[in-house]
């Protein structure tokens, strides 16, 4: 009640829900005033103002939290907490009733200047509840509102939430909400997307690769990053109601092909190509697990030892050794990973082999582009079938014929079987379109096998020498004994002498095949890239 308030000692609280309003807004001071007004009218004590910008949906608000320890210290000392209106001490009913109990409980009255509770009055309970209800069911509104306008932005293409990585806010020609692609980090994305497509990486891989280049994303948003359909242009609808989730094209530019995004979603969910691999994961020993040792058969491993601690300055020196008790073989394994590289240098393609090696390249897709045609269209055909299952399943549901479990069950199913689908129709699509770019991939990594080795991680390292050797190398006399290319590597290794050999009696040859100029008819497609 009003009576009796001269002295009476007061706690001024005042509240806005973000922080532009508090900066460039005049609600705060209004509130403001309008408490004080009212303690100097009836001889009121302000003790302390506390005021925040923060959301009244609950009470685990920084300054509220300060304002409720101030009274608990000052216990006996505060007779009231004042508000300008209701719906700045909170829009929850349940919560505040809870709280206005709490402080009575401490002998301290919470109350409203505008609209003033009389706690003595049996009827009192009635239009506090009116009181904050009224915000709430405000707020609920608002908040319908706010879910209407986002759905259908969502349906219209038109992505209005937060921005992933890669994209930055923007605005179409009618000057409406429309995110762009990030000038710095949507070709990171996309580097990162192809670099997964290939099969070669893991995540931690990509991880530890773009976070060096300053993508720095932490392993679980790394997942999501490369599910994230926004990527190749498209839209998730959430479901709501009797409405299933939907994917619809967006209005937003895709920083990826759909056929790499289908790709992704195949080598992320296990179905990668495998490669032979022992990975040793020191640096230092990359061939470690791929030796044999040329007496005994057994495995060579890497080993380290030093010149000893009592030595000025410490030297460690790196070593290939075998595994067995006689330890029959050790080499340095700068030795060793030289004659590598001597290796490689055995398959680096001349001119005449890169000609040869593309002109097989383009007759082999002649050869086969019927047979990839169907193979297309029996994909199309198995991906309508789907279609048209999910949109029966989702009517069955939406008349109550089949229960939430089981539906949400078989749309999984769906799912799955749809991106096995599409990524090999990608994989198809991919060298249908872009031949040119697929061989120029292709040869620059043989050209360039060398200097790639030298710089690629571990894993890498591991990955490339498990898919060029078919068996353990075998390393003798400062040489590699053994050289068990896989067949294609192989082919390449015979083709490259036989051309040397002929080009040292001929000279080399006077027509080069333009890589970036297939033959008439030869369609280009695009191939993930960036290996």
């Amino acid at each position: 009640m009003k009576n009796n308030l001269v002295g009476k000692n007061v706690l001024s609280y005042t509240r806005v829900s973000t922080k532009d309003q508090k900066d460039f807004g005049n609600s705060l001071t209004s509130q403001k005033n309008a408490i004080k007004n009212y303690c100097n009218f009836n001889q009121m004590n302000i003790v302390e103002f506390f005021e925040e910008d923060f959301s009244a949906k609950n009470f685990i608000r920084p300054v509220f939290l300060k304002l409720k320890e101030f009274a608990k210290n000052n216990k006996g000392k505060i007779d009231y907490i004042l508000v300008h209106k209701w719906d700045r001490f909170t829009r929850n009913i349940g919560l505040g009733l809870v709280t206005i109990e709490y402080f009575k409980k401490m002998g301290i009255e919470i109350n409203c200047v505008d609209y003033w509770v009389d706690y003595n009055s049996p009827d009192h309970i009635v239009s506090l509840s009116i009181y904050l209800a009224t915000p709430e069911a405000e707020n609920s509104k608002i908040s319908e509102r706010t879910k209407s306008g986002t759905r259908q932005a969502l349906k219209d293409g038109r992505y209005v939430n937060r921005q992933p990585v890669g994209y930055i806010s923007g605005k179409d020609s009618l000057n409406k909400t429309l995110m762009k692609p990030d000038p710095v980090f949507s070709p990171l994305i996309k580097d990162l997307f192809e670099d997964f497509a290939t099969g070669l990486y893991t995540q931690q891989d990509v991880l530890a690769k773009y976070n060096k280049k300053g993508l720095k994303l932490c392993k679980s948003a790394l997942s999501r990053t490369l599910e994230n359909p926004l990527y190749m242009g498209m839209v998730v609808v959430p479901a709501f109601k009797t409405e299933p989730e939907t994917l619809i094209d967006g209005l937003h530019i895709p920083i990826i092909s759909k056929e790499v995004f289908y790709i992704v979603q195949r080598v992320k969910n296990g179905n990668r190509k495998q490669y032979k691999t022992e990975a040793g994961k020191n640096e230092n020993f990359p061939l470690t697990g791929f030796l044999e040792c040329a007496e005994c058969g057994k495995v060579v491993y890497g080993s380290q030892s030093n010149n000893g601690k009592s030595k000025k300055i410490t030297r460690t020196y790196y070593y290939y050794q075998c595994n067995s008790k006689h330890k029959c073989q050790r080499y340095k394994t700068e030795i060793v990973h030289q004659a590598l590289q001597d290796v490689f240098s055995e398959i680096k393609p001349s001119n005449a082999v890169l000609e040869l090696f593309e002109k097989i390249l383009i007759e082999e897709y002649k050869s086969v582009k019927a047979d990839r045609l169907n193979h297309i269209q029996n994909i199309d055909r198995k991906i309508t079938e789907l279609n048209q299952n999910q949109l029966s399943l989702t009517e069955k549901f939406g008349i109550g014929k089949i229960k939430e479990d089981i539906y949400g069950q078989l749309m999984d199913n769906y799912e799955t079987e749809m991106i096995d689908l599409r990524a090999s129709k990608a994989e198809l699509g991919d060298y249908q379109k872009d031949l040119d770019k697929y061989i120029s991939f292709g040869l620059s990594l043989l050209t360039n096998l060398s200097e790639y080795y030298v710089n690629a991680g571990i894993e890498v390292k591991n990955k490339l020498i498990g898919s060029i050797f078919t068996e353990k190398l075998i390393f003798q006399n400062d040489t590699f004994r053994t050289r068990p290319f896989n067949e294609a590597i192989g082919l390449l290794s015979m083709y490259n002498k036989g051309f040397r050999a002929t080009q040292n009696k001929k000279g080399s040859l006077q027509k080069k095949t333009s890589l970036s100029v297939p033959e008439a008819g030869v369609e280009p497609a695009r191939f993930p890239t960036g290996v």
